[in-house]
């Protein structure tokens, strides 16, 4: 989700989005339904997309045997068997993997209207003793993060399984993004952010970028993102910031972008929808 607002260019990466449940989702997802985390068949990852998700994710969780098995279907294998990796990252994933509900994860590389990351609940599935089951989009443009510029450590803070993970926390822990000029960092980011310091990565500082005028060498000029972070010391004289830098101009198209005004507005009722 994108907007602007007062000429100034604002961005929101990731979306969740809670719509009516119709008849005609029903039947479309009714002989489909699969609980827990999947690959979509429609748009279904590229081999190098899948197996470096596989590695990100086994990094982040620490399950050694993590895979997604041949109908595309993420298993965490033996839960005993764990190397170091995220104890809240595992407890997500794991309770991802178990749930009732669908989390089906689609590629849209190059897409106008995904920036980075996307959940979205695009179905119910009513079984036969009429549970309840929510099916979950959960769209990546891996092309997106091809733009991105930082150092190493940096860079794995701001992945497709770091946005993954908060996707799922969306709607796993119902927690949202930031809503009002009080809450810089959201609780979805303030929970993404207790895995990276288990994994020694930095921290998120605020959900919004920092935007800005560049210019290309060539005269060009176009919009800079800045996304900030900061590494934990045990004093806190020696915070080290480090930051993360992207064309947003080739994220996601300026022209179709929200005002912040409207998503946070957007945000609040859904937060207090759910509670």
């Amino acid at each position: 989700m994108k907007w602007t607002s007062g000429g100034r260019i604002l961005v929101f990466f990731v979306a969740i989005s809670v719509h009516g449940f119709g008849i005609d989702a029903f039947a479309e997802n009714l002989y489909r339904f699969r609980p827990g985390i999947r690959i979509s068949q429609d748009r279904p990852l590229s081999n190098t997309q899948r197996v470096n998700l596989v590695n990100g994710l086994r990094n982040w969780t620490g399950l050694t045997e993590l895979d997604f098995n041949d109908d595309g279907d993420l298993v965490p294998g033996d839960r005993t068997r764990v190397n170091a990796g995220s104890e809240t990252a595992r407890a997500m994933i794991i309770q991802a993997v178990d749930s009732s509900d669908s989390f089906v994860i689609e590629q849209h590389n190059n897409s106008a209207l995904i920036a980075f990351a996307q959940i979205e609940d695009t179905g119910r599935y009513i079984d036969g003793s009429g549970g309840k089951h929510l099916v979950w989009e959960l769209r990546i443009d891996f092309a997106d993060f091809n733009e991105l510029n930082g150092d190493k450590n940096t860079l794995a803070s701001f992945d497709p399984v770091a946005c993954l993970v908060h996707e799922l926390t969306h709607a796993i822990k119902g927690y949202v993004d930031s809503v009002g000029r009080d809450d810089q960092l959201g609780e979805c980011e303030t929970y993404v952010n207790v895995m990276r310091v288990e994994l020694g990565l930095p921290k998120r500082i605020h959900y919004f970028p920092v935007q800005r005028r560049s210019m290309k060498p060539d005269g060009v000029t176009f919009v800079q993102g800045e996304l900030s972070f900061v590494f934990e010391s045990s004093s806190r004289d020696h915070v080290k910031e480090v930051m993360i830098t992207f064309n947003i101009e080739k994220v996601f198209d300026l022209s179709r972008a929200r005002s912040r005004t409207q998503v946070e507005t957007s945000l609040l009722a859904l937060k207090h929808a759910s509670r």
